[in-house]
């Protein structure tokens, strides 16, 4: 007889932990607590338009995600992003400044296109200087704000760090672990004694990091039909192999017992926790207390999605992918992509899709608002960024409550003893995005070696 595992959390790394296990011969049944696959990646899709409520995008440089692609047979219709789509802007005030080219996340590895940018002010670029003799570290995990501080300066925290990695993380970076999130910036700090010179020396090394703006937007995928095309196709995986699927089926517990475990009255000789982190913790209480408190550890931020659809002669949409927004700008909105300029013939010609963010670890309490306070002040911060003349012919808001793990200092210490809790559990695996990455080919890579593992 096949063995039998059961999945608890029917997002992407849950269905994708599924079918492997399925692929390997195991019977399985997937537990979600909601009312339909795919978690937080959800694709909104009418005739003609494709609206995104989640990601967006997967990363090319992280092989799990395009490995799944191929593996479902979704890798012949592969899109990359817009080729006038590929640099991104930061607001200062009431304008967008443009990101310098070579400008990576924390540093520039070009000089000149930086030094006659606004976005750092003459005084601040000066700071920066410092980083060519500033102390290294002690080697001790470090928030992203002390090393930044320490590094380059208040003004380059507040003006660059901080909005392009909340981008990415939506953390605060008083509390965000570098080790965990950016380690190539200690290598840097390592090898080469100062930012600067390891960014200088990293563009001389790969030309796309000096020819790219802002995040490397050139490494960025997604297929036709949004990313729900790959939920979608690997739930009709699971029900052709007879997997057995139940949506608003809450698991409460699961428990060791003689060879196997028991969740919530079945039995099953594996077990797949692929919830957030929280959830995890209350799952799994009963089986080991000591792994339930380390799950919790794990913070989560709470986030927001509004897609705005215009006439396209409504909106003076910039040429990038989008922006972000600097937490002290004091603004509602968190970052904006132009997802018509980002993702082409996702909507008609005559239209413009501007996708916003909000919410993370340093706007969690915008969300308190109901939804048509909310959308009134993200749109007013787009009227004040933009030149947006009228009403959007159609707003859709999607609402992700303790959607966004936060890599906390210490965090990798952190997981490391989750690891070891889970190893000695036999037949229990933990995927999710509160452990070793946030992207989608990050729990994709977890599913996979949870199936491996199990098997």
């Amino acid at each position: 007889m096949s063995r039998r595992a059961i999945v608890i959390g029917g997002g992407i790394g849950g269905l994708t932990a599924a079918w492997r296990l399925q692929q390997r011969g195991w019977s399985v049944t997937i537990l979600e607590a909601g009312d339909r696959w795919g978690g937080v990646t959800q694709t909104r899709r009418t005739p003609g338009m494709t609206l995104e409520l989640g990601p967006d995008s997967l990363i090319r440089t992280k092989p799990a995600g395009l490995q799944l692609l191929k593996d479902l047979g979704l890798d012949g219709g592969i899109i990359g992003t817009g080729a006038d789509a590929r640099s991104s802007m930061i607001a200062r005030g009431r304008r967008l400044l443009r990101v310098p080219d070579g400008l990576y996340l924390l540093a520039p590895g070009r000089i000149w296109p930086f030094v006659w940018s606004s976005i750092i002010s003459w005084p601040g670029k000066f700071v920066m200087l410092k980083d060519l003799w500033a102390r290294t570290g002690n080697g001790a995990d470090e928030s992203l704000a002390s090393f930044v501080r320490r590094r380059l300066g208040r003004e380059a925290l507040e003006r660059l760090a901080q909005p392009m990695v909340s981008g990415i993380y939506t953390a605060d970076p008083e509390r965000l672990s570098l080790a965990a999130t950016m380690p190539q910036f200690l290598e840097m700090e390592r090898t080469h004694g100062s930012l600067l010179k390891g960014m200088r020396a990293r563009a001389k090394a790969e030309a796309s990091h000096a020819n790219a703006s802002g995040p490397r937007y050139g490494l960025f995928m997604s297929v036709p039909g949004g990313l729900a095309s790959i939920t979608d196709a690997l739930v009709e995986r699971l029900r052709v192999g007879g997997a057995d699927l139940r949506l608003n089926t809450p698991a409460t517990s699961a428990t060791p017992s003689a060879g196997g475990w028991q969740v919530d009255g079945l039995t099953a000789d594996a077990v797949v926790c692929a919830q957030p982190a929280w959830a995890a913790a209350a799952v799994l209480e009963d089986a080991d207390p000591n792994l339930a408190t380390r799950l919790a550890e794990i913070a989560y931020a709470s986030v927001a999605t509004i897609n705005f659809v215009f006439a396209k002669h409504q909106v003076a949409e910039p040429k990038a992918a989008g922006f972000v927004v600097p937490a002290i700008e004091g603004r509602v909105l968190l970052a904006c992509t132009c997802a018509t300029r980002k993702w082409p013939g996702r909507a008609p010609e005559d239209t413009v899709i501007l996708r916003a963010f909000v919410g993370g670890a340093l706007h969690g309490h915008h969300l308190e608002r109901d939804d048509a306070s909310l959308t009134a002040a993200v749109l007013a911060d787009l009227r004040d960024l933009l030149p947006i003349h009228g009403e959007p012919t159609e707003v859709v808001i999607s609402r992700w409550p303790r959607a966004m793990a936060q890599y906390e200092v210490g965090h990798l210490e952190r997981v490391a003893g989750i690891r070891q809790r889970e190893q000695a559990l036999p037949g229990l695996a933990l995927v999710g995005n509160g452990y070793e990455g946030v992207g989608i080919p990050d729990v994709v890579a977890q599913a996979d070696a949870a199936a491996a593992r199990l098997s």
